[in-house]
């Protein structure tokens, strides 16, 4: 008689995330799996209009695994994934009420073997089991200005470190996008009637376009206009109850009022305290879009160049220095670097490793302040930045 072949852990884990991905792709959800954000892999990424949920899962048969430190751990990883959900599916394994506790603390969603099999039955009812869902997750509040801080931040300080630079257009092409994503996000945690729904086309589709010649005509708005229009409407004109026209006219102000704080901000007499903030949005940012950075001054020869590595590690590597600079760099960063050689064995640069990215902020802070002394007329740049 043939022994059957035993489940390997990765099968379990498998069948674990295909279940997963499963209940969210039936209840509407936007699913993958298997996915690298941040130089994190991701068993399941699930999306609701702008919302992004991650679910990292675990099927264990034994009690090895501390649900504790995994709890740590996804709490430090979203701080750089920036996930507006977080969820642990933990099957064959008993979770305390100390661990919801410890999850709860950090706005994460632990699921056990039983919530996982009740979601995964509900599959044969897919409105009922989006509505479980949305419930369960409980998306904490965010304003549009939160939800879109890390895009407007990369808005100003593109210019900043680069030869590039966004037109009043292009900007507000971008604020009408992540107004209707936002709002059409929070309609989908919500019911409305057809009613409401007419008027909210009647709103957002109806102002896209203007009469022209005796009314006679109609003409596509810029995306300016369209702005002002759907501003006046919410405004002036009763199209939908007036709480909810307050409500997106909020919407409206906190993105204008984020966008001119930051530019505010960054065009501040401080220039060290703009550099170092400048240094951490680009890191930041590269990281999210899979970039490298390739930092640079007019008249400096060489570039000082940042590679993300898995599990949160950064790379500095700066080119055509001596081994004598690498020596004095080492005391600035108070870090030994090691040589980079090609298959000559000849060095093309130095490296040192950063352990997160406010360390490697701060290594790359003293660089260009203590060792090149950028300046506002010598300012920092990203060769990088397209």
């Amino acid at each position: 008689m043939e022994t059957p072949n035993k489940i390997t852990p990765k099968e379990k884990g498998d069948s674990l995330e295909r279940a997963v991905e499963h209940i969210f792709s039936v209840a509407g959800f936007k699913t993958s799996r298997n996915v690298w954000i941040a130089k994190y892999e991701i068993d399941v990424v699930a999306e609701v209009g702008d919302r992004k949920v991650i679910v990292e899962c675990k099927n264990y048969q034994n009690g090895s695994l501390t649900i504790r430190n995994l709890i740590h751990q996804w709490n430090s990883k979203n701080q750089i994934i920036r996930a507006h959900k977080i969820i642990i599916a933990l099957a064959g394994l008993v979770v305390k009420d100390s661990d919801y506790a410890l999850a709860a603390e950090f706005d994460i969603e632990l699921w056990n073997q039983d919530d996982i099999t009740e979601m995964f039955n509900l599959s044969l009812k897919p409105d009922e089991l989006r509505k479980k869902l949305i419930e369960k997750i409980d998306f904490r509040p965010i304003t549009i200005a939160e939800r879109y801080r890390d895009d407007i931040t990369y808005l100003v300080i593109k210019p900043l470190l680069s030869i590039y630079d966004i037109s009043e257009e292009g900007l507000f092409r971008l604020f009408n996008r992540w107004l209707r994503a936002h709002i059409l996000t929070e309609l989908q945690m919500t019911e409305t009637n057809a009613s409401e729904r007419s008027n909210l086309i009647e709103l957002f589709e109806g102002s896209k376009t203007k009469k022209r010649f005796l009314n006679l005509v109609k003409k596509k708005r810029k995306e300016v206009e369209y702005w002002d229009a759907v501003y006046e409407q919410l405004q002036s004109h009763d199209v939908l109850s007036r709480e909810r026209q307050d409500y997106y006219l909020s919407h409206m102000n906190d993105l204008l009022n984020e966008y001119s704080d930051q530019q505010t901000f960054f065009r501040s007499d401080d220039y060290m305290a703009r550099v170092r903030k400048l240094i951490s949005s680009r890191l930041q940012n590269a990281l999210l879009m899979g970039q490298y950075c390739s930092f640079t001054t007019i008249g400096l020869n060489n570039h000082v160049k940042v590679f993300f590595e898995e599990e949160g590690y950064v790379g500095i590597y700066i080119t055509r220095i001596s081994e004598a600079e690498s020596n004095v760099l080492n005391w600035i960063m108070t870090s030994q670097c090691s040589p980079q050689r090609n298959e000559n064995g000849e060095v093309t640069s130095y490296r040192w490793w950063c352990s997160s990215l406010n360390d490697a902020t701060e290594k790359l802070y003293r660089i260009f302040t203590e060792y090149y002394e950028i300046s506002e007329n010598n300012r920092l740049k990203d060769e990088q930045i397209k």
